[in-house]
């Protein structure tokens, strides 16, 4: 087998011994699962070598394309999102998609790590490592420039960067986490990206710095699964005194995303503006009330208001698309009710 391809397969994957075992007990399981499908093999020693080793090539590249699934999230992705429970993790897993990319040059080199994403919102990991002489020590990290092609969207894009906790302050890597809200799901497309100047900052918003000057461009896959699923509820609902029916409603773990539409839109988005002149709460210095809040109800009884502005409005020829994401992931198949203004919309399981 060719050495260069040995090396690249043996750079993909490099998971830890808890890595091994887990994926090896996952293996296990599908393997026990499948014991009523009888498949006949051929004996390796048959096959011609370039075969062979074409196949071990093949399997170990179909390999990299599912290892989220029995390597599971990276750590780091597991801390940002902090699932509800190894049910939820192992689900992400099972839809998250393996990039492993990286791009370097003599300021810095960026990784970009794994992807996951529903029907409206995609989180990409990144690692960025400066020179060793850089201490990258702040809080809040950016890029001064950010341009993102995705082939094939032609909706509107949100999105930012997010610093992930960094473990050694005192060390010249850090990791982030780029979120992407988008009114149409980008499973399966192609996206290119192109940052300019590494920035930090003490606090968000703050005066950014470039702290790493450089370019890093990349063009990969989203072969993600959608995590996300949509519902039809087509109900009448009050919005700031204004008639409007809710659309649709999609739930994953990672955001929820509503589509409302009324013959008085205009109306509604200048009554909530006023509304919000007059009333708009600011939290902090990065923090405002969401206007057009939801709250979801679990189960259990316990529920959670979207009190915080976190995600996307968008309005098109199809009415207003609200996108809220969250701190942490929701436990979505847990959510009884989803309440917008005066409408409770019951969610099946």
């Amino acid at each position: 087998m060719n050495k260069k391809v040995t090396n690249r397969i043996s750079e993909i994957l490099v998971p830890t011994e808890e890595q091994k075992e887990r994926m090896l007990s996952n293996i296990l399981d599908e393997h026990k699962n499948e014991t009523a499908k009888k498949r006949s093999y051929m004996p390796m020693k048959r096959l011609k070598p370039v075969l062979a080793a074409a196949t071990v090539v093949f399997c170990l590249i179909t390999t990299t394309a599912f290892a989220a699934s029995y390597l599971g999230l990276d750590i780091k992705f597991i801390n940002f999102l902090n699932p509800s429970s190894n049910e939820q993790s192992e689900y992400l897993a099972s839809g998250a998609y393996v990039v492993d990319k990286q791009i370097k040059n003599k300021n810095g080199t960026l990784d970009i790590k794994q992807v996951i994403g529903d029907s409206n919102a995609t989180l990409i990991l990144m690692d960025f490592t400066a020179p060793e002489e850089t201490v990258l020590d702040k809080p809040h990290y950016s890029f001064d420039d950010m341009y993102i092609d995705v082939i094939g969207n032609h909706g509107f894009i949100g999105y930012g960067i997010i610093a992930l906790e960094d473990e050694n302050i005192n060390d010249n890597k850090i990791s982030m986490v780029m979120r992407i809200n988008n009114r149409d799901s980008f499973m399966g497309k192609k996206i290119h990206l192109k940052f300019t100047d590494l920035q930090w900052a003490d606090t968000r918003p703050g005066e950014f710095t470039t702290i790493v000057p450089g370019e890093w461009e990349a063009r990969f896959n989203l072969d993600f699964r959608n995590c996300s699923t949509t519902y039809e509820v087509n109900k009448n609902v009050t919005v700031y005194g204004y008639e409007a029916i809710l659309k649709t409603i999609s739930i994953s773990p990672i955001s929820v995303a509503l589509n409302l539409d009324s013959k008085y839109i205009s109306d509604i988005v200048g009554a909530s503006e006023d509304w919000e002149a007059e009333n708009r709460e600011v939290l902090s210095l990065n923090e405002h009330s969401d206007i057009y809040p939801i709250t979801i109800n679990y189960n259990d009884g316990t529920r959670e208001t979207t009190a915080v502005l976190k995600g996307l409005r968008s309005m098109g020829t199809d009415g207003i698309w609200f996108i809220k994401n969250f701190e942490n992931v929701i436990n979505d198949k847990e959510i009884k009710s989803i309440t917008f203004f005066d409408a409770e919309i019951q969610i099946p399981h």
